[in-house]
This record gives structure tokens, C-alpha cells and sequence, in this order.
């Protein structure tokens, strides 16, 4: 969509990778993800002289570790299902995760500091020593949760980027096409405002993925959509759908002017794959709005009218 050539964040990245890769893959780069932080924290203190290394302690910390990333990678599916039924973004950022490992971390600074630097002895702490170490731990916890977060989701992502057969910027699309349709289509049956529909399918798509491979593609595509944008009207709402197999494009206006813009989509397409040296096979049609439509879906299920180049 045009519009998400603009808008596009790590955020969106991050959400729609978790939404629609598959559960395995998505524990697998929480608990890499995790694993690497903990490899990260656990030697630094090590080198550090604060911590001495201990096998049967590191292997403790390894396991929790895991245990913690199969957490985060619920809790973030959880935080991104919140927002699609909500509508709101959601704060749970991993929350536990977080500050367990926080947490965990900051006892273990302070301890180290207590007994390497400053020799304080643990048996002859009070109760008001504890309570101010249990607060030094809060603190310390905080300070630290917001860089850990930020690292482990960038981690978190690359890693899930790197495995997952999704495309997430036709996903973003398709999201966006999905929410906008039925507004458009209100407008129209409410205040009598044109609307066509584009749609233009590419019947080799599987042929084309097969040959290029998986990220090769979604660079393909990603190039195609950016000259397919660069030509038609800012207004005009164009997305991939269907896996990418489809090219749509929402238009406010009548189905006898549509003809136009669907037959330069499908010019740059032929162009597009003569200068890439792939074959494309497309087709192009429109479907004008109805009053007789009952809603958006009515749209994509008619046949529409067939646009030839001319």
C-alpha cells in the first residue's frame, strides 16, 4: 500500500512476523534471542571478575534462560493478538521476561559488589539492609529493563526475519487493504462516492518464487510495488493481497475511467519483468461498487471486467 511505503517501522516489522510465523520458528528466535543476552550479561560478569564461573550454575542460568525465552515468545504473541482486538497498542513489552531477567541480573551485580568490592558479610545483614537491597534491586531492575527489551526484540526480530518464510511488508499490506476496503465501501453505499476496485493476479507467482527463492522474491515484489506506486495517484490504495499473488488497487473512481490506471499497472509489470529477465503472466480486472453490494466482500467475489493491454 502507498501509503505503507511511508509508515513502516520496526514495530510493524517485529508484529507481523510474530503474528504469522509459525509457533516453532517463533520460539526458536525468543530462545536464541534470550540465550545470547544471557551469554552476553553471564561472561561479561564473569571477565569481570564479579561472578566466578561455575559449570552447574551456568547450566541452571542456560536452562532458565530457555524457559524465559518460551515465555516471551507467548507473551509477545499475546501483546500483538491484544492489539488486533483492540485496536490499541498494547504495553506488555515482554513484561516478565523482562524483569525476571532483570531482576536476576541486578541481585547479582549487587551481590558481587557487596562481596568482591565492599566485603559485606550476608549473615549480619538486618531487616531494614535487606529492605534497602530489595529496593537497590527494583532500581537496578528498571534501570536496566528498557535496554534489554530494546535488545532482545531487535534480536528477537533479526533472528525471525532470518528464518521465517514470511513476507511481512505484504502482510502489513494485506492488513491495511482489509481495514480500509470496508471503510471505502461505506463511504460509497452511504454517500454515493465512486469506487472500483483493481485487481490484477499473477498467475506464475509459485513459478517465479520457485525460481527466485524466498528472499529474492520479497525483493522482487518489494522493487515491483515501488514502481507500480510511483505511477498512479497518491489516493489510489494499492497492496498486495493473497500471498502476494494479487495486486489490488482501491480507487474513488467510476469503473468506465479504472480502465486506465489497471492497464499501466499491468504495462510496468511486463516491463518490470523484461528488465529482470522473468517472465510475469498477469491479468488485470475491475469491479466497480453496487448499491446491490452488501458489503466489501461482495467486491473481491465478483468477477469484475477483464482489462486488456491495449
Amino acid at each position: 500500500m502507498k501509503a505503507s511505503v511511508y509508515n513502516l517501522t520496526f514495530r510493524d516489522k517485529e508484529r507481523f512476523l510474530t503474528l504469522f510465523s509459525h509457533g516453532v520458528l517463533r520460539i526458536t528466535a525468543s530462545v536464541l534471542a534470550t540465550l545470547i543476552l544471557f551469554a552476553i550479561i553471564y561472561f561479561s560478569l564473569y571477565f569481570l571478575n564479579v561472578i566466578p564461573f561455575n559449570l552447574v550454575s551456568f547450566l541452571g542460568h542456560l536452562a532458565a534462560s530457555i524457559f524465559i525465552g518460551v515465555i516471551a515468545a507467548y507473551l509477545k504473541l499475546l501483546e500483538y493478538r491484544l492489539e488486533m482486538i483492540s485496536y490499541k497498542e498494547s504495553n506488555i513489552h515482554d513484561i516478565i521476561p523482562n524483569f525476571m531477567y532483570m531482576f536476576i541480573l541486578a541481585i547479582m551485580i549487587l551481590y558481587g559488589m557487596a562481596y568482591y568490592i565492599i566485603s559485606v558479610d550476608v549473615n549480619s545483614l538486618r531487616a531494614e539492609n535487606i529492605a534497602t537491597l530489595f529496593i537497590l534491586v527494583l532500581l537496578g531492575s528498571i534501570i536496566f529493563a528498557y535496554m534489554l527489551s530494546a535488545s532482545w526484540s531487535w534480536l528477537y526480530t533479526s533472528f525471525l526475519n532470518l528464518i521465517s518464510p514470511i513476507d511481512w511488508i505484504a502482510k502489513f499490506d494485506e492488513d491495511a487493504f482489509y481495514r480500509l476496503l470496508p471503510l471505502k465501501f461505506y463511504e460509497s453505499k452511504r454517500y454515493h462516492v465512486p469506487l472500483t476496485l483493481g485487481l490484477v493476479d499473477i498467475l506464475n507467482y509459485d513459478e517465479i518464487l520457485k525460481k527466485l527463492g524466498r528472499k529474492r522474491m520479497q525483493k522482487f515484489m518489494v522493487e515491483l510495488m515501488d514502481e507500480i506506486n510511483a505511477s498512479l495517484r497518491f489516493v489510489d490504495l494499492v497492496a498486495r493481497i493473497d500471498d502476494s499473488r494479487k495486486i489490488s488497487i482501491i480507487m474513488n473512481i467510476p469503473s468506465a475511467s479504472a480502465h486506465i490506471p489497471i492497464q499501466r499497472v499491468l504495462e510496468i509489470i511486463k516491463s518490470f519483468g523484461a528488465k529482470k529477465g522473468i517472465n510475469i503472466e498477469a491479468k488485470g480486472r475491475i469491479v466497480p461498487f453496487s448499491p446491490d453490494m452488501i458489503s466489501e466482500m461482495d467486491m473481491l467475489k465478483a468477477e469484475g471486467e477483464e482489462v486488456k493491454l491495449s
